[in-house]
């Protein structure tokens, strides 16, 4: 389990936090936000995710020694998330990954992403047990790959045709983060 207590809270009410059972409403409804405002960048669909049991949304963000969800919130409102886990095989437990990151629209371009992947940075450091964060982002993403290389990722290869949308495919850069 990972028993970092993580409340950041600044002066405009924003705050980071881990996710948990009380946040599920809040988590589904910038999911399927997501899916509709960036749907080539998830690898899942809102017409597939919009059918979803409210209980699937629960198992993501439930909190276990392998993975964890964070939040940014304003006002007790979720506004940014991002999803960590880590590999349970054992000669791949030192790796992790970094998915499901997304900012709502009208909170992009204030280091709240930043902020966020920052803190999850740190939590995974201090477990001690992951050496490399790994992570995909659509090559075109040119603000979310400088965003990644800000804090210190790197490409490392790229995987082309990751995603069909059933029109257009979409490469991703592979990245990861040496810890």
């Amino acid at each position: 389990m990972f028993h970092v207590i993580v409340k950041n809270e600044r002066s405009d009410g924003m705050f980071i936090r881990y996710l948990n059972e009380d946040d599920v409403e809040q988590y589904r409804a910038l999911r399927l936000t997501s899916l509709k405002t960036d749907p080539n960048g998830f690898a899942s669909t809102y017409d597939r995710e919009i059918k979803l049991p409210i209980d699937v949304f629960k198992s993501r963000i439930a909190c276990t020694s392998e993975k964890f969800t964070m939040g940014a919130f304003e006002h007790e409102k979720l506004i940014c998330m991002a999803t960590f886990y880590s590999e349970t095989l054992e000669k791949v437990k030192h790796k992790g990954n970094l998915v499901g990151v997304y900012c709502h629209v009208n909170f992009r371009r204030q280091g709240l992403a930043q902020q966020l992947i920052h803190n999850i940075i740190d939590i995974v450091t201090q477990q001690g047990k992951v050496k490399t964060i790994a992570l995909s982002v659509l090559s075109d993403n040119y603000h979310a790959i400088a965003l990644y290389e800000k804090l210190g990722f790197r490409r490392y290869g790229i995987e082309p045709k990751s995603l069909f949308d059933g029109k257009v495919y979409y490469d991703e850069d592979l990245m990861c983060l040496e810890l």
